[in-house]
Formats: C-alpha cells, sequence, structure tokens
C-alpha cells in the first residue's frame, strides 16, 4: 500500500484516564498521556515540562526527556504529589538542539489524600421524618465571610443523598445527581467545583438542595426498598481559599456554629423512578445569596458518617451532554381552559423536559409523563414502568417560570403535559439528555441507513444506561448494575466510548459486593429483592469479574487497573471451579428459583417465563466459564504472573475437554442443537483444537440460520457471538442474511418498528403495534446491541488484537448489498479508521495508524499486511457476500 505521512506535534495530554484539565485525582503518582498526529522521527525524544506548586504560591519547574513511544500512561517522573498541590504539564518533540511547538497545557490537582482533612460533616433536617417515602424534601443555606477575593478557591461537595448547590445565586457546576450511586457502605465519592470568580471580599452565600436519591429513596422492582444505606439525608460541603496575600481559609459544613441552616423547599417529593413534585409557593427566593432573612429556618442536624469511605471519584460527572427538540406536538383532550398534549421528542433515552411555564394560574398543577412507546390506542404505555411511572407535578404560583425536575431521571421519548394554558410550542420546551460525560471514541457509517441506525440504537440505549453506573434500562422501577448485561456489552460499549474511568469504578463496588456476600452477586450495588435476595454464582452475571476488566484492559492497555482486579477475577474463577462436576461441566444448580439464566430471553421464552430457553443452561454456564478461564490466564500471562497463569491453564484445558465430551456427540452434533450452542462453541475457541469439529459446527451453525429463515433464535447468551462464529467459519452469507432479517425476531426488526434504542426482548412490540404482554418490557436495554461489536469488526472493519490497540486489525467484509462504510476508534494512540468502499468488484480501502500502533491488513485472497503509522489506500478485487 501506498503511504501518506504527516508529523505534527504532541497533543491530547492526559491524566490517568480524565480528559482535559482535572480539578481533583486521587493519586500521588499519577500517569500522564499524549499523542502525535503523524509520524514520528527515529531521532526525536520527548520533553516533558512540569511545573507544581501549592494554592497562591511560586512553582518549580522541571523537565523529563523520555522516547516517543512512552507516551501512553507513563509513570510520574518526579516525587509523590502532596494534597492540593497543582500541577501543569506540557510536552513537545526534540532532536538535538531542535525544538518543536509545545502542545496545549494540561492542568489538574491533586485531591485531598488523607481523610481526616475532610472535615466538615454531613448536615441535613432537624426534624423528624417518619416517613418511609415521598418525604418533603429540605433546603440547607450557610452565610460567610471572606475578607478578599480569593484567587484559589475549591468546594469539596457530597451528600448522604443527592445535593445540588448554589452559591452567591448561581448554580455549582453542570452535574446532576451528585454524588451518583455506589455501594455507600463502602466508598461515597466526594466532588471538586472550582469557585474562583463565583466568590468576592465580604458576605457570601451557599445554598443546597438535597434529595432522597439511592441513599434513602426507595429502590427497585417488586414494591422495592427504602433507607436502604440510611434514614436521614444531608450535605458535606468543605470551601478551601487562598487569598492573593497568600493566606487561606476553610468553612466547613457543621451543625455545632449555628451558621447551617435548614428549612423545608419547594420539593415536595422526589423518587428517581416515581417523579418529583415542585410546589412554587414554597420557594425561598433568594435563599443562595447573602442576607437572606433564614431567621424562622431551623439549625441543621449531623447525620454521622465515617469520612474514612470518602474517596474522590475516577468517573466523569453525570450532566446534560446533549438535547432534543420535540418532532411533534399534538393536543389530545381539553377541560376547563386546559388542555393535555402529548409530545414526541423523536429519541428514547434518558432526559428530562425543561418546560418554560407562561400562562398557568395560581393553583394550576402541570403534569408532565414519560413512556417509552405508544399503545396502538395511541396513548403512553405506562403498564411496562411499573411503580416507576416517571410523573413530574409542578404547582404553580401564577408566575412565570422555568420546571425541570431535580432529582429525577426519566427514559422516555414520548411525554404527556397535562393542565397547559394556551398553546403548547416546540419554544415552550427543551429536552436535555443526560448521562455519564464520557469521551466519544467510536463511530461508524454504511451505505445502508438501517445498519446506521441500529447502530445509533445501542450507542443511544449505551448513553441511556451509563449514569453513574452501568444499568439495565433508565425507565422502570429497576435501574439496577446488572452484572449480566454489561458483561455481554463491555466490548462493544469500550470502542463507542472511553469507559475506563466509568467502569473501574463501577468494578471497586464489584470487589467490595464480592468480598462482603462471597459471590459476584446479580447486579451492583446489591441490594436483597424478591427471589433475587440470596446472591448466587451464576454464569455471565459473575463471569462480569474477569469479563469487563478483559474488555477495559484491551481498550486501555492500564495495567494497574487490571492489577486491582486480578484478585476479584481469581475469587470469581475460584469459586466455580468448586462447583464443577469431575468432568469439567458446570452442573451445580445455584440454590435459588431460577437457577441458571443461561439464554435469558432467547425467543421462543414466554412473555412470562424469560429463563425458558432452548439451549441447556450448564452448556451455556460451562461456555462462559472456559472462556472466563481463558481470559484469567491472559490476565495472569500481562501481569508477569506466568507461573499462576500455567496452573490456571490446566483448569481452563480441563473445562474445554469436559466441554465438548459432553456436548458433542461423535457425529458433531451438539446436545443442544442450537444457534446459541453452535455459536458459543466456535466463538470460545472451544473446538479449536479439532479444525473438523470447528468446521462441522460453522456448518451446523449456517444450517440452522438457514432453517430459521434468517431469523435470530439467540437470548443475551448468544447473541453477542453468533455473527462473529459465523464469520469465522466463513458463511458471510449466512451472516448477513441474519444480520439483515427485518422479521421478528432480529435486529432489523426493531428499526423497522420505529426503535431508536436496543430493545430488552426481541419482540418488546409485538409485530400489531402492541406492547409485549411480560411484565418485564423494556425499549431499552443495551445488551442486545452488543451486535455493534461485530458491526465495528466485520462491516466497518476494525477490531483491536492487543491491548491498548498497540495492535489493530482491518479485515472488512462487505456484504448484503452494502456499498461502503467508515468506522473509527480514537485509541490510546490516537485515532485509528477504516473507510472502504465496494463498486464492480472492487474494494477500495482506506487505512488510518496512530503512532505507536501497527495495524494488520486482511482481504480474503491477499496475503496479510502489516501497516505502521501513516495513512494509506489501496484498492483489490473482492467478491462480496
Amino acid at each position: 500500500m501506498s503511504v501518506i505521512v504527516n508529523a505534527k506535534a504532541p497533543y491530547d495530554l492526559q491524566v490517568e484516564h480524565y480528559h482535559g484539565d482535572v480539578l481533583t485525582i486521587r493519586t500521588a503518582t499519577p500517569r500522564i498521556s499524549w499523542k502525535y498526529d503523524g509520524h514520528v522521527a527515529d531521532s526525536d525524544e520527548v520533553e516533558l515540562q512540569i511545573t507544581r506548586h501549592m494554592p497562591g504560591q511560586a512553582g518549580t519547574v522541571e523537565s523529563i526527556v523520555t522516547e516517543p513511544v512512552n507516551n501512553v500512561l507513563f509513570a510520574w517522573p518526579l516525587d509523590p504529589l502532596v494534597s492540593r498541590e497543582q500541577v501543569e504539564v506540557k510536552a513537545r518533540l526534540v532532536d538535538g538542539d531542535t525544538k518543536g511547538d509545545w502542545s496545549q497545557t494540561l492542568k489538574f490537582d491533586e485531591g485531598i489524600l488523607e481523610y481526616w482533612e475532610l472535615q466538615s460533616s454531613f448536615v441535613g433536617p432537624s426534624w423528624p421524618e417518619a416517613e418511609t417515602d415521598h418525604r418533603h424534601l429540605p433546603l440547607v443555606r450557610n452565610e460567610f465571610t471572606l475578607k478578599d477575593t480569593p484567587v484559589y478557591a475549591r468546594l469539596y461537595l457530597s451528600a448522604l443523598g443527592l445535593v445540588e448547590g448554589h452559591v452567591n445565586g448561581k448554580a455549582i457546576g453542570k452535574d446532576i445527581l451528585t454524588p451518583g450511586w455506589t455501594a455507600y457502605d463502602d466508598r461515597l465519592e466526594c466532588w471538586t467545583y472550582d469557585l474562583v470568580g463565583d466568590l468576592k471580599a465580604g458576605q457570601n452565600a451557599f445554598g443546597f438542595y438535597l434529595g432522597d436519591g439511592w441513599y434513602r429513596g426507595r429502590i427497585g422492582f417488586k414494591g422495592g426498598k427504602a433507607n436502604v444505606y440510611g434514614d436521614k439525608i444531608g450535605v458535606f460541603a468543605q470551601l478551601e481559599v487562598t487569598y492573593p496575600d497568600g493566606t487561606s481559609e476553610q468553612i466547613f459544613s457543621n451543625s455545632h456554629d449555628g451558621l447551617w441552616k435548614v428549612t423545608k423547599g419547594p420539593i415536595t417529593q422526589s423518587d428517581l423512578c416515581e417523579g418529583e413534585t415542585y410546589d412554587s409557593h414554597l420557594e425561598k427566593d433568594g435563599f443562595d445569596q447573602p442576607g437572606y432573612d433564614d431567621a424562622d429556618w431551623l439549625p441543621v442536624a449531623q447525620i454521622p458518617f465515617d469520612r474514612r469511605k470518602m474517596e474522590f471519584p475516577i468517573l466523569p460527572p453525570v450532566r446534560a451532554n446533549m438535547v432534543n427538540q420535540p418532532i411533534s406536538i399534538k393536543k389530545i383532550r381539553e377541560y376547563d381552559g386546559k388542555a393535555d398534549w402529548q409530545v414526541d421528542f423523536g429519541q428514547n433515552c434518558t432526559q428530562r423536559i425543561d418546560l418554560h411555564i407562561t400562562n398557568a394560574q395560581d393553583g394550576d398543577v402541570i403534569e408532565l409523563q414519560h413512556a417509552e412507546v405508544l399503545e396502538s390506542d395511541g396513548s403512553l404505555s405506562t403498564r411496562p414502568l411499573r411503580r416507576g411511572q416517571q410523573i413530574d407535578q409542578y404547582i404553580s404560583n401564577g408566575s412565570d417560570a422555568h420546571f425541570e425536575a431535580r432529582f429525577a431521571t426519566h427514559g422516555f421519548r414520548y411525554a404527556e403535559i397535562r393542565g397547559w394554558r394556551g398553546e403548547l410550542t416546540a419554544d415552550d420546551m427543551q429536552c436535555k439528555v443526560y448521562f455519564s460525560d464520557m469521551l466519544q471514541t467510536g463511530t461508524f457509517e454504511s451505505s445502508n441507513e438501517n445498519v446506521n441506525r441500529l447502530d445509533d440504537n445501542a450507542l443511544w440505549s449505551m448513553r441511556s444506561n451509563f449514569v453513574s453506573l452501568p444499568t439495565d434500562c433508565p425507565q422502570r422501577d429497576e435501574r439496577l448494575g446488572w452484572t449480566g448485561d454489561i458483561s455481554l456489552f463491555s466490548p462493544t460499549a469500550a470502542y463507542f466510548y472511553d469507559v475506563e474511568g466509568f467502569l473501574s469504578s463501577w468494578l471497586q463496588d464489584v470487589s467490595h459486593e464480592q468480598k462482603r456476600l462471597g459471590t459476584v452477586p446479580f447486579y451492583v450495588p446489591f441490594i436483597p429483592f424478591a427471589e433475587w435476595t440470596e446472591p448466587q454464582g451464576i454464569a455471565i452475571w459473575g463471569d462480569s469479574a474477569v469479563r469487563v476488566p478483559w474488555a477495559i484492559y484491551m481498550a486501555s492497555g492500564d495495567k494497574e487497573m487490571l492489577a486491582k482486579q486480578y484478585e476479584t477475577a481469581k475469587g470469581w474463577i475460584d469459586e466455580v471451579k468448586g462447583y464443577l462436576s469431575e468432568d469439567g461441566v458446570w452442573d451445580r444448580k445455584p440454590a435459588y428459583s431460577l437457577g441458571q439464566l443461561g439464554d435469558w430471553l432467547d425467543p421462543t421464552a414466554p412473555a412470562d417465563d424469560p429463563v425458558k430457553a432452548m439451549t441447556e443452561k450448564n452448556l451455556v454456564a460451562t461456555a462462559f466459564y472456559a472462556n472466563s478461564c481463558d481470559m484469567f490466564v491472559k490476565m495472569g500471562h500481562e501481569l508477569g504472573k506466568d507461573d499462576e497463569a500455567d496452573e490456571y491453564t490446566k483448569l481452563a484445558n480441563h473445562v474445554h475437554l469436559g466441554f465438548k465430551k459432553r456436548f458433542f456427540n461423535d457425529k458433531g452434533i451438539m446436545t443442544s442443537d442450537t444457534q446459541c450452542a453452535y455459536a458459543l462453541a466456535i466463538a470460545f475457541g472451544l473446538v479449536d483444537d479439532d479444525p473438523e469439529i470447528k468446521e462441522f459446527a460453522g456448518h451446523r451453525l449456517a444450517l440452522l440460520v438457514r432453517r430459521a429463515h434468517g431469523k435470530i433464535g439467540t437470548g443475551f447468551a448468544g447473541t453477542p457471538y453468533i455473527l462473529p462464529a459465523l464469520t469465522e467459519t466463513g458463511h458471510m452469507d449466512e451472516a448477513y442474511q441474519l444480520f439483515l432479517s427485518e422479521e421478528c425476531p432480529s435486529w432489523m426488526y426493531q428499526v423497522k418498528m420505529g426503535g431508536t434504542t436496543t430493545w430488552e426482548r426481541w419482540d418488546s412490540m409485538l409485530p400489531d403495534g402492541s406492547v409485549n404482554p411480560g411484565v418485564m418490557t423494556s425499549f431499552n436495554h443495551y445488551s442486545l446491541g452488543s451486535v455493534a461489536d461485530w458491526i465495528h469488526a466485520t462491516v466497518g472493519g476494525l477490531k483491536p488484537t492487543a491491548p491498548a490497540w498497540h495492535q489493530f486489525e482491518v479485515a472488512p467484509r462487505p456484504g448484503g448489498n452494502l456499498t461502503s462504510a467508515k468506522t473509527s476508534h480514537e485509541t490510546p494512540f490516537g485515532t485509528a479508521k477504516v473507510e472502504w468502499n465496494y463498486t464492480d468488484g472492487k474494494l477500495s480501502v482506506s487505512v488510518d495508524v496512530p503512532y505507536g500502533a501497527t495495524a494488520k491488513v486482511d482481504i480474503p485472497g491477499y496475503d496479510t499486511v502489516e501497516l505502521r503509522d501513516g495513512h494509506y489506500e489501496n484498492s483489490f478485487d473482492y467478491q462480496a457476500s
């Protein structure tokens, strides 16, 4: 291939896995990364200039020279940082006396490293709260005096419950649902905000809204549970300022100085799933500004909490990252001078309506209810929401106002706005899309709009469910961190977005729950509900302890993260080892009503029995355990634990052999003659040591697809692997037939039926337009969207083959009448990109390879070619499927 290269300077400096400047990190020896846009000469070196200083003090400047290949997670080269130390880093290429341009400067602060320096208390309501639900929510305020305008000001903010902060009449930051959901019995996030520019000499004021959130709000299905972590909510606020003269001052939330006050606010009840009620008559205008009369407010009460559990986050905050506008607004009923309206925002996702209320009269109640889809009669489909009816209410005092729920989020495309006076127009509202503020790293586009929509659907379902932690669904009364869903979807997630910080944070809770419960539970954080009360080790869900860290590692190359998760992964492997029969098959049934979940929600499962699948549960369990053993062995080798890896290789081989002997007969037919069974056997390499059986398994899988007339026959377990298995065994015709089928069940059926996200069930909506009658029906579950991993790797032609994308494969396989596709991924080294066009038997391919990575181009009929950094173009004779 011909090469075109263009050398440029370093860019995109990062500390750890944060993007951009960072107010608080939590390690004293942070790693630094940077990228190159183009080729770097063999003679070049990289100079890092590091400036460090304490707030308000002069800094020291040190330079470090290193090799260009050290640009991913370069170890901290200086003395460890101390609490509150501020750092600036920039980089440039140097070649002897020739100096390149400096990169943009990266800035970050060290957090508070010792827990006893977090001296504030959690403070909240001091009145009795007998209710367990729908409690009237408080406001907390404090006034304080500063002797001068500060040159440095950091607010460390957290809450038992949820908090929204204000200072001098202005909202603090753009985050919502602060501090997020973690296993509060083990850790609680503390967020940092820069208040320079918001504070002034003289009087200043804080104002805080508090919400129940996950801490004491009702969580979960079948009635759920309230007060899971505690029954009192409170805010933690610690302000630290430095003045121009170099002196500093601290202000702590507390209950003893009499300056922190509390009263009931305008939010009369708020539930994450059920919705929020706001009574504007109860507003305390100006409570977040100095000079407000709080004489009738009460002193706050302190809520005990072990501050050793507080930490600074490694994941990004939840923010409004996008906006949806209405695509249709229609009046559905009129009464008493008011009307109810139905609004279609065009996209199902996690969002909230920001409504500009202009015509309401005093006492009017404006109600907003949200739903994912409409029933056949055109009404909101609310039955699948169960307890989580997603209703917000605004009680007007007759004044113009903007209303948006503070402590609830909703999963919806459609909304009804009830009790509205006058005409409702698009100018009266906007819909803010919320998810954790991760960096998008993956893109895809093809000549087939349905394929593009399918890929977008998976992307939107990920956004909708990556809200503080990876949940199953964003709408009904569940929204839990199910381990099985992310176990399957994590490679896809790691392509779409940089999820290292987000998922590594959640994995801390996985480790905690495993230690606490003795197994990896069904969902994390774990709360006992109904039949899920007693955690049991089950395949796929428990395998997340291995599969998720490995997916992150393949994307990031972060061995520190892998090392932190190694013992958790080992604990899972050792636990299941004790459940195996002598032949290496996982026969032991978990001691709870559902047993193994197997190929959960396969298309033959009845609406009321999602666990009833075609494929034997022990086959699925053993296949996934074998795959986890293989991944764990790779972990060991990557971490230099070769002796231990060799021991676990013996276990992996034992399970592989047991799987083949138990689940294949002497003719090569599997005991479960299903798409799922063959897909797992092939994709997990369980027949790699017997080419004849593997070839037969591929033919059998292709035959089953043809017999099904291109309809999918897999559930959660088999779906991510059926197209890769067909591809690996050379059955591209059947792969594209299955992929592009529009008959139910299929991926494109969901697209044809108007889906804008991935559904939980293949038939969440039935062909007649009615909603599946099952009590468990979501239109926003990312698990079946794991097909996007195959889309990127096979349709687009791009996938990693080594950690951090140090090596990746370019292997597009056009088919299904697609004439073009392009996909890209922002790797730790830079942008990897493939674009192809197919016309008249000619396949034209262009490839971008970032410095530090290599690409192997694999086109059928041609020798494999290895490419280093640069831009490449070539054409090939090719016969598409």
